[in-house]
């Protein structure tokens, strides 16, 4: 949560710094990052599910410490490596005069890729001190290096600022890392790893992209101001998932941890699924009584009218911040039986709204449907066991 309200200082203070054209660019660029780094947060959701099957054995943990090592740098330098090839077609893609404005942002590939492997064995492992603290090394550093080169060199100044963080960040989480790399080393398949994977990277995937994709097909086909208004309301709205994001980093290993012990697990579930309805009842309470206040704060007066979209778009949030949650424990617990349903309910739900598209208000009443039905999906496989393919880590040691 604070790494989240350091994000919001730090693109509160560029675009204060930059002005509009030049913070359109940054924003642009800074997208292009987290698109293409995508892969690698589904990556950490796998390698905390691993690290939580290894926890209780040194010499498997040690192994995955080292695969992860070599897959996180070889994939982030590649990638990196690759975009910054890109430099002048991209520039002129993007009409970018300064071409190694895009080689800076490469260099904040590096840390957006290989961050989320190491945080997961971190999180696998529950160690969430030093979790919290590699995440707010990188808000900080961002927030505090960024503006600050800004006024010296501009955009220029800006990225190298957020590589800055990152840098920090990554620094700071290897060396957290190493204390669990110090088993006897114990080779891990990487193909076994990614086969038996393929469901916890399926479900991660899926939630994702029904958190983010309405605002592309937003872009689409609503008019560029209903657009603007409609973003507004989405940035207002994803607020509550930031918000509610720290329970399935902390139930994830915890459940984990105590299936592989033999213990019960269902009482720490309900704790975290009352937290997660306790924080979103009283988010959409309080967005349904001052849906105005909060879009003028998060923005300015002029998307004032976006408050209309507040409300149902906050519900809809809501229902995918509680899926996450059971998904979390079906996961953690190796019941994968809810991906089919999941992967069925997110495919209905771009289709409908790529169908039916003439307002926002189709559109806002399709993804409340979608994501409620989301919710029911992951609940279809509470109360199940998980058989076999429930322990991944261990086949693919």
């Amino acid at each position: 949560m604070t790494a989240n309200l350091l994000g919001y200082v730090l693109y509160a203070l560029l675009s204060r710094v930059l002005g509009v054209e030049a913070y359109g660019t940054f924003s642009s660029l800074l997208a292009i990052v987290v698109i293409v780094s995508t892969p690698a947060l589904v990556a950490q959701m796998v390698v905390a599910k691993l690290a939580s099957d290894f926890a209780h054995d040194a010499r498997r943990l040690s192994g995955l410490v080292r695969a992860v090592d070599i897959v996180s740098i070889r994939g982030s330098v590649g990638a990196a490596a690759a975009l910054a090839a890109l430099a002048v077609p991209l520039a002129s893609f993007l009409h970018i005069a300064d071409p190694l404005l895009i080689v800076l942002t490469a260099l904040s590939l590096c840390g957006t890729i290989a961050l989320p492997f190491a945080r997961g064995i971190l999180q696998g492992t529950s160690s969430f001190v030093a979790f919290a603290i590699s995440n707010i090394v990188e808000a900080f550093g961002k927030a505090l290096c960024a503006p600050l080169l800004a006024l010296v060199a501009g955009l220029r100044g800006a990225l190298s600022g957020v590589a800055v963080g990152y840098a920090a960040a990554a620094i700071y989480t290897f060396v957290a890392v190493r204390p669990h790399a110090r088993g006897e080393r114990v080779m891990l398949s990487l193909r076994s790893v990614a086969g038996t994977s393929l469901g916890v990277a399926g479900v991660v995937f899926c939630i994702n992209v029904l958190l983010f994709y309405d605002v592309v097909l937003a872009k689409r086909y609503l008019d560029p101001h209903t657009v603007g208004l409609y973003g507004a309301a989405a940035l207002a709205g994803r607020a509550l998932y930031a918000v509610t994001a720290f329970i399935p980093t902390v139930l994830l290993p915890q459940t984990a941890n105590r299936r592989s012990l033999g213990e019960r697990t269902r009482w720490l579930f309900l704790q975290a699924l009352g937290l997660t309805v306790g924080l979103c009842l009283s988010v959409f309470t309080f967005y349904a009584l001052e849906p105005r206040w909060v879009i003028i704060t998060i923005t300015t007066s002029k998307f004032a009218a976006g408050s209309a979209f507040l409300v149902p778009y906050v519900g809809a949030v809501s229902a995918l911040a509680i899926a996450n949650v059971i998904a979390t424990y079906n996961i953690a617990r190796g019941r994968l039986r809810f991906l089919v349903p999941l992967a069925i309910v997110a495919l209905g739900e771009i289709t409908a709204v790529v169908l039916r598209h003439s307002s926002a208000v189709d559109l806002l009443q399709t993804i409340v449907i979608g994501h409620t039905l989301a919710l029911v999906a992951c609940a279809t496989s509470l109360g199940g066991s998980g058989g076999a393919s429930s322990q991944p880590g261990e086949r693919a040691a």
